[in-house]
């Protein structure tokens, strides 16, 4: 009975033991060179609705900016429309990096000038894009 019981005891240590083990091994280290990816845009740019659409006008406007901005600047801007609404919400959620500072500023004073009519238009800098996808 007693051998029983220690053997017993015996398993389940060691299987408790190795399930640890596991679990060390599957999660990942990271070391000096690791960074974790930084999870703000530089720049977003969302059409909301409340109630009644997007200002379709603004879009449109906007999206047609986009490459008259990048032909002109001789650049590539790198960023996500994420449609998230039933009324036609979206969210351009841009990167930027491939910018310079003063090629970001501008971008965004035009963005901002170019839509500043409209109460359906938010803007963020530096900071995560509401509704971006992992």
């Amino acid at each position: 009975m007693k051998h029983t019981f220690f053997l017993i005891a015996l398993i389940t240590l060691l299987g408790c033991n190795s399930n640890k083990q596991t679990t060390e091994n599957t999660t990942p280290s990271m070391d000096q060179n690791t960074k974790p990816a930084d999870p703000n845009d530089r720049f977003s740019v969302s059409f909301i609705s409340i109630g009644a659409g997007t200002d379709g006008k603004s879009k449109d406007q906007f999206d047609q900016f986009i490459p008259v901005f990048e032909q002109k600047n001789k650049v590539k801007l790198k960023y996500e429309a994420i449609p998230w609404g039933r009324e036609g919400e979206v969210d351009y959620c841009f990167d930027l990096t491939g910018l310079d500072t003063k090629k970001q500023t501008q971008f965004i004073a035009e963005t901002k000038d170019l839509l500043k009519g409209s109460a359906l238009v938010q803007y963020k800098e530096n900071e995560p894009c509401q509704q971006k996808r992992n």
